[in-house]
């Protein structure tokens, strides 16, 4: 219990009540790496006369007790080590030193847990280090507990030392989610989560991360939600048939680079950025979702540019929301084909459209407060040269729809202080 409550402390979820009536049948025993350099063999010859704690197989290893690894502990699984966690004794990993997991297995059991929804995780914690790499996880994650949810990442505001992990080159099933919160400079790429139970990939206040050449398929929510944090790239991902949105940013991501990416046929948006401010949205596929392509709503300093959004059961790109007077959504050199409309906007302030493929986006081009502009837009497009890259612009305040945004009467503004520039917001 001492071990739960100061984990606790450090994540702020009170959950750790629920895990020790799940590990109940272990009698509140856990085994403790306190110092030194571990090997799943190594620990199961001395444990050897304990009744069974680490038990070696034909299988592989059963583990049946919480595993709590100190700072000044280190535990390795490799070479083909499979591990395998007693759900029904309420077996979880707690990591605050350094773990190891390269051509490994780890995986919960079939048993009944004593607390419902329960499954084993591993927990990286109060500074400790994961790298994780070529190796295969399912039956993972405690559902409906943050930061239990099969493999998880958690530092505190205010911890003297943060977490930090990289994983990469992994398969992932029948897992609730991957989960990192306060993490900096944090590695995922090339790994494969396959029916997650809940969102894939979560990221809360996690700055500089890099999240690439993942495939997140089939989960229960978003394929990968982005909450806060700056200065992460998510690039060369296929986020597909999830539930929810294929990536979801919101509440605060800022100087964000979304590129390259392929998202097909998620249950909602493709791409969506809410509450985000400099975010570069470019050279992604957004491909038969059920609702638009790419949006945008109450963000500040987005581009959108060198985007494929085609046959989504939306807009191609929707921009809502606009939380400033003076802030312009920049949509440039994307190609639209067969959406239900090509951009929609409501409640926008500025959009600069330029150098778009619409040719094959007919009859709907514009929607929203935005139809009101298709005959200048079309205008605008027969006296344009071919080799001229000007701009289309649009300005809420000199549009006619009394729907669109016009400002908040001056009692603020929020006005070019994102400092949407290289370098900037670092």
């Amino acid at each position: 219990a001492p071990l739960l409550q100061q984990v606790a402390l450090e994540t702020g979820n009170l959950g750790h009540r629920e895990l020790m009536e799940a590990a109940a049948p272990s009698g509140g025993q856990a085994l403790l790496l306190k110092r030194g350099a571990f090997t799943l063999a190594g620990l199961a010859d001395a444990l050897a006369g304990d009744g069974g704690v680490l038990a070696a197989s034909e299988n592989g290893y059963r583990l049946t007790l919480p595993l709590f690894i100190s700072e000044g502990a280190a535990l390795a699984m490799s070479d083909g080590d499979r591990l395998e966690m007693a759900t029904e004794r309420g077996v979880f990993i707690i990591n605050e030193g350094l773990l190891t997991i390269r051509d490994a297995e780890v995986t919960g059991t079939d048993a009944a847990p004593r607390v419902v929804d329960f499954h084993p995780f591993i927990l990286t914690v109060r500074g400790g280090r994961a790298e994780i790499e070529d190796s295969r996880f399912s039956a993972l994650g405690y559902d409906g507990q943050p930061l239990m949810s099969g493999i998880s990442f958690a530092s505190s505001r205010f911890a003297g030392k943060r977490s930090s992990g990289r994983v990469t080159g992994n398969i992932l099933k029948n897992i609730r989610s991957v989960e990192v919160t306060g993490v900096a400079d944090f590695s995922f790429s090339e790994n494969r989560i396959d029916g997650a139970r809940g969102i894939g990939l979560r990221l809360e206040r996690v700055d500089h991360g890099v999240i690439s050449d993942n495939l997140i398929v089939a989960s229960g929510q978003h394929g990968l939600l982005m909450i806060g944090g700056k200065n992460t790239v998510v690039s060369g991902n296929v986020m597909a048939e999830n539930t929810g949105r294929g990536i979801f940013a919101r509440d605060g991501v800022g100087h964000a680079t979304i590129a390259d990416n392929v998202l097909l046929a998620n249950g909602v948006e493709g791409i969506s950025v809410a509450g985000g401010a400099c975010v570069d949205i470019f050279s992604n596929a957004a491909l038969r979702n059920r609702a638009d392509g790419i949006r945008v709503a109450q963000s500040l300093g987005v581009r959108i540019s060198g985007n494929l959004l085609a046959r989504n059961q939306g807009a191609g790109i929707a921009v809502a929301d606009a939380i400033s007077p003076d802030d312009e959504t920049e949509i440039a050199d994307n190609i639209f084909l067969a959406n239900v409309s090509g951009i929609s906007a409501e409640r926008f302030s500025r959009l600069l459209l330029r150098q778009n493929d619409l040719s094959n986006q007919l009859p709907v081009l514009f929607a929203g407060a935005l139809q009101y502009e298709t005959p200048r837009y079309l205008t605008f497009q027969r006296a344009l040269d071919k080799a001229s890259d000007a701009g289309f612009r649009i300005s809420a305040d000199a549009s006619a729809p009394p729907s669109l945004f016009r400002g908040n009467g001056g009692q603020f503004r929020l006005s070019d202080f994102t400092g949407c520039h290289p370098g900037e917001g670092e």
